[in-house]
């Protein structure tokens, strides 16, 4: 299919192997469930696509998205997802979390060294990681990895984070590595600008409480 010539209608759309769904073609409860966010992102359009699914996908990734329902500390929740879309070099993925760190204010030298090699990760005199930080960046490059987990890193995490957090970053990483996969095989398009963004997001995605 020329992608090309099939976008010429849709201005969102230069790369993505597939059209985003027309929001008033939607069913209702799909509908709703878009509005997650107060603007669009096209992976969520994309995810629109799946009428039967989409719901409980939207609903599982809005979870993320409310503190009242993530039970994970924001940054917490941010370190995995960036790592994770670095490692799968999902660019939109990342990009559209940056802000979300940023507005939460994750020190900047975590986020320069969020490419770091998995050695920097374990030895504990290399890069600005906390031992809480390091047990999540493992659980990540090992799931990524392997698709499991080291016993020891899972006990370690049961020590650090409490064994219903640790079930949580095994979810979060899920989530987001089904979303990089998305992206990646649709060539989903990066969104256009979004004026107020981070005035947005403080008030769409919120703190953990």
């Amino acid at each position: 299919m020329d992608v090309t010539c099939a976008s010429n209608n849709d201005s969102f759309r230069k790369t993505c192997l597939v059209p985003y769904p027309n929001v008033d073609d939607l069913p209702p409860l799909l509908r709703e469930k878009l509005n997650i966010l107060p603007f669009r992102r096209n992976i969520l359009m994309t995810i629109a696509h799946s009428h039967g699914l989409a719901p409980h996908l939207l609903s599982l990734v809005g979870a993320c998205f409310d503190g009242t329902q993530r039970g994970l500390p924001t940054l917490d929740w941010q370190l995995i997802v960036l790592r994770t879309a670095t490692i799968l070099e999902a660019k939109y993925e990342y990009d559209v979390n940056l802000p979300v760190a940023e507005v939460y204010d994750m020190p900047r030298e975590k986020i320069d060294y969020i490419a770091c090699p998995s050695e920097t990760v374990h030895d504990t005199s290399q890069g600005p990681w906390t031992d809480r930080d390091r047990i999540l960046l493992r659980l990540v490059d090992e799931q990524l990895a392997t698709y499991t987990n080291e016993e020891e890193t899972i006990q370690e995490g049961v020590k650090i984070l409490g064994a219903d957090m640790v079930v949580e970053v095994l979810i979060v990483i899920g989530v987001y590595g089904l979303l990089a996969r998305l992206i990646k095989g649709l060539r989903i398009d990066d969104d256009p600008e979004i004026p107020d963004l981070k005035e947005k997001i403080k008030k769409a995605i919120t703190a953990t409480r």
